[in-house]
């Protein structure tokens, strides 16, 4: 696959469960996990990414119009 490009916002996640997303081996904001646009919105629900939230553009422009800074942020799969 061509490079993945963080495109539009990016949203830097920072992780609230110690052991999980939060510390040593495993801080989603030292490991530089962010929620953010992409040049392969077709590739949308495939598993192409090193850890971060891809999103089609106009949808994290809209996220990202609606959060706070220090917003939470829930995650599921």
């Amino acid at each position: 696959m061509e490079e993945d490009l963080i495109l539009t916002r990016v949203m830097w996640l920072r992780g609230l469960e110690e052991g999980v997303n939060r510390g040593e081996g495993v801080d989603s904001y030292e490991r530089y996990i962010y929620i953010h646009g992409t040049n392969h919105e077709g590739r949308i629900g495939e598993a192409p990414s090193c850890g971060c939230v891809r999103m089609k553009n106009l949808d994290v422009v809209r996220v990202f119009e609606c959060m706070a800074k220090g917003g939470r942020v829930c995650i599921a799969w």
